[in-house]
């Protein structure tokens, strides 16, 4: 706000001469003085600056203005007085305020009035035009027609006592609304007819604006959504960038690496051809050490043969009595057939020493007949004869001798082979009784495999079955935990608000008590739809104060639905001495229709009916609480909308400051407004949302391990170690099968090896011996036979009959 200076004059009214008036720094001055001393000319000066007429300055024209006075008499000569004076008046006068306005700029306004009565202007010393000197005071907010500058002696009892029309007349005198009255009420009428008109646009351009604003928040959705997009699109980019940098990175490593592998592989190629050589000589002397080893080999497979031979005859010693119980029942009948054949043969030895006694006696006889015989014939062996006998009987004792070599070699082979057969025999009786026992063994243990893996299974079954009931167990537990843990965020997130709402916001008791007050009402009467404050909202809670002062009276203004409801309403609050209310009834109530032109004026401008949010059944109500007011960003946008466009609007800031329709300004700041009012309602629906987050937080199960889920877990536990335990046995089964299997395969092979051979030792031995001892005595006896015919041949006559000779060659069994 700007203020006067000071004020100098020159020759005006009563200050003769250039005078100045200091009005000091403050913004309000006061001028005291006796009577005459010129406070009223002060106030007609200030006013005569500032362009007032000189009818209203207790002058009738301008002339009157001007300094008027008195010269004194000269003495005369001798001392004697002049009777005449001399009048010398000034003809100009003017008066200059400076002014300082908001900017600490200085402004110099001068009003003159010139010899010929009439006034002149400037400004800082420039000479200007009245109508720009009138100008120039209305940018500063001084009116010269509504004077709103001064008021003078007798204006507040002249106002005082003035009739309501008078007053009225005045008001716009001096809001300068007179000269524009027959405008207004042309304009009125225009206005009227053009408000029915504009109610139903304003309708129509609700809905229509109802669908832009849909369009629009789908248009942002839209544009969200592809900025979204582009962000995506712009992340994968930068993703794929990302990793291509990173390979590019890593293939230039890889290249490093590679080159110093080729470098390195170059050297070991060199050093290649060098063990490649080795190698050959290495190779050759594996082939040596391979023929040694197959050597090894075959002599390592005769000696785990003999092993086996030996670990088969390493029987423990219960199998050994056993075998040794058989073969001792079938050594028993062995020798009781052994017996009988010896019976049998002691028998037939017996015959034969019988026919060999019988045999010599022949012979000793044959001899002496042939002796006596040679004697009476004469005939007697020469000594080549003997000799060539003696030859031949030499002969045939030496083949005899060897024939008896042999034959006692073949007694010896048939021992041998009987104890080897003996031995194969029990060798097949050994392999046959620890065969019989692996198969014994190998059944057992397939039945105990069986038994393992179906006890294996069910466990598996059961550590199944438990696992899913512990995962269920341990999902709802951590399903409850999760639950828990979000539940107690929002009620953290609802406390946080609760507190942030009730920073220093108290309820007085008559407050509580209207609310009290409000809701009998709204039990009694269905009619009554609540307070204004409760039935609408801010749609943004920067809204909230300026809401809170554009609906000002009516902040607490009751809505009915009818003039009979309010009427009970205000009959019940008398009864009840429960104070008084303000009552709106929605058929009554009279709404003028908006000035849509007051839309989209200005960006930072909206109208403060669209700004909150409410019923459509309570819309009229709205309506009227609101009117026209608009809601503005900054005091800037205010000024624009009333003072530079001119709009006859209540404009409203953001922090609560207001610009009537007349031009009236008020701001400023109270503390406890009823902005936050509007967060009632919000309190109580975070109040309810607590209570109810308590209830389900309390009804939730504790976040901890129950007995039932820990004993799960120890059964778990056990079931598990069963398990591997099982498993371990289960394995050790199958490698004792298989190698029990193993050994099964191999005493079958035995057996069947050891039967074949067995069987063909038996048959084959004692036949072949017998045939070989017949050959060898048939050929003796051939042999004998022939040498025998030639020497009887060659004497002529035989003196040995064939039976004689046949009996002489013929081995005894004995021996000799």
């Amino acid at each position: 706000m700007g203020k006067l200076a000071r004020l100098e004059l020159f020759n005006f009214k009563s200050y003769k001469g250039h005078q100045t008036i200091h009005l000091g720094d403050s913004y309000f001055t006061s001028i005291i003085g006796p009577n005459g001393s010129g406070k009223s000319n002060s106030m007609d000066a200030i006013s005569f600056v500032l362009g007032i007429k000189s009818s209203h300055l207790r002058s009738a024209h301008l002339r009157d203005l001007i300094y008027r006075g008195r010269k004194l008499r000269e003495p005369a000569e001798g001392g004697g007085e002049d009777e005449n004076t001399q009048r010398e008046d000034p003809t100009t006068a003017w008066v200059m305020a400076v002014y300082i306005d908001d900017n600490a700029t200085e402004h110099r306004w001068k009003r003159s009035i010139n010899p010929a009565g009439s006034s002149e202007y400037r400004i800082n010393d420039k000479q200007v035009t009245a109508a720009q000197y009138n100008k120039a005071l209305e940018d500063q907010n001084i009116l010269i027609k509504a004077r709103n500058f001064l008021v003078f002696q007798g204006d507040v009892e002249a106002i005082a006592s003035q009739s309501p029309t008078d007053l009225t007349r005045l008001i716009e005198q001096i809001s300068g609304s007179l000269e524009c009255k027959a405008e207004y009420e042309k304009l009125q009428i225009e206005q009227e007819k053009a408000a029915d008109a504009s109610t139903f646009n304003l309708n129509r351009r609700r809905g229509i604006n109802a669908e832009i604003k849909q369009y629009q928040e789908q248009k942002k959705e839209a544009e969200s959504y592809q900025a979204k997009m582009q962000e995506r699109d712009e992340a994968i980019v930068t993703h794929i960038l990302w990793k291509l940098f990173h390979f590019q990175q890593t293939m230039e490593k890889n290249k490093s690496e590679i080159e110093k592998h080729q470098h390195e592989l170059k050297e070991f190629r060199r050093a290649h051809e060098k063990y490649a050589l080795r190698l050959e000589e290495a190779k050759t002397e594996q082939a040596k050490a391979t023929k040694s080893v197959s050597k090894h080999e075959r002599n390592i497979k005769k000696k785990e043969k003999e092993l086996e031979e030996k670990e088969t005859s390493l029987v423990p010693v219960d199998e050994k009595i056993n075998i040794a119980a058989s073969q001792l029942k079938k050594y028993s009948s062995r020798v009781k057939e052994i017996t009988r054949d010896q019976d049998h043969q002691a028998a037939t030895v017996e015959s034969l020493e019988k026919d060999l006694v019988v045999v010599q006696k022949a012979q000793t006889k044959f001899e002496k007949e042939q002796k006596k015989a040679a004697e009476e014939t004469g005939i007697a062996l020469s000594d080549v004869d003997l000799a060539e006998y003696n030859k031949l009987k030499e002969r045939v004792s030496t083949r005899v001798a060897s024939e008896q070599i042999n034959i006692d070699n073949y007694n010896r082979d048939i021992k041998t082979d009987s104890e080897t057969v003996t031995s194969l025999s029990s060798k097949v009786e050994a392999t046959k009784w620890q065969l019989s026992k692996l198969e014994g063994e190998v059944a057992d243990l397939k039945e105990r495999r069986e038994e393992m893996k179906a006890t294996v299974a069910q466990i598996a079954q059961e550590i199944d079955a438990k696992k899913r009931e512990y995962n269920a167990m341990t999902s709802d537990r951590l399903r409850n935990a999760q639950k828990h843990k979000e539940l107690n965020e929002k009620l953290q997130d609802c406390l946080v608000k609760l507190l942030e709402a009730d920073d220093g916001r108290r309820q007085s008791e008559r407050e509580i008590k209207v609310k009290e007050t409000i809701i009998s009402l709204k039990r009694i009467f269905p009619g009554v739809k609540g307070r204004i404050s409760e039935l609408c909202k801010p749609k943004m809670k920067k809204y909230g104060e300026a809401v809170s002062t554009v609906l000002g009276r009516h902040f607490d203004a009751v809505v009915v639905d009818n003039e009979k409801t309010a009427k009970e309403c205000i009959e019940y609050l008398r009864d009840q001495r429960a104070g008084q209310a303000t009552f709106l009834p929605l058929e009554t109530i009279q709404v003028k229709a908006l000035n849509s032109n007051l839309k989209g004026m200005h960006r930072g401008m909206r109208m403060a009916i669209d700004t909150i949010e409410f019923d459509n059944s309570v819309e009229r109500a709205m309506l009227y609480a609101c009117g026209n007011a608009v809601v503005c960003d900054d005091l800037g946008v205010a000024k624009y909308i009333c003072y530079e466009k001119g709009l006859e609007v209540k404009a409203v800031t953001l922090d609560g400051t207001v610009i009537h329709k007349g031009g009236l300004m008020t701001g400023g700041h109270v503390g406890g407004g009823k902005g936050r009012r509007w967060e009632d309602q919000e309190v109580e629906a975070l109040k309810r949302l607590k209570e109810n987050l308590s209830t389900q937080i309390a009804a939730l199960p504790k976040n901890r391990r129950g007995p039932q889920e820990e004993a799960l877990q120890g059964e778990l536990t056990g079931l598990e170690q069963r398990l591997s335990y099982n498993r371990d046995e289960l394995k050790h089964l199958e490698r004792t099968l298989a190698s029990k299997q193993s050994r099964s395969m191999t005493s079958r092979l035995n057996l069947r090896n050891s039967r074949s051979w067995y069987r063909r030792q038996k048959i084959i031995s004692l036949p072949t011996f017998a045939h070989d001892l017949g050959l060898t005595v048939s050929e003796h006896t051939r042999s004998n036979r022939e040498a025998c015919s030639k020497r009887h041949s060659r004497r002529g006559s035989s003196s040995l009959p064939k039976s004689a000779n046949s009996r002489v060659s013929l081995p005894s069994r004995g021996g000799d």
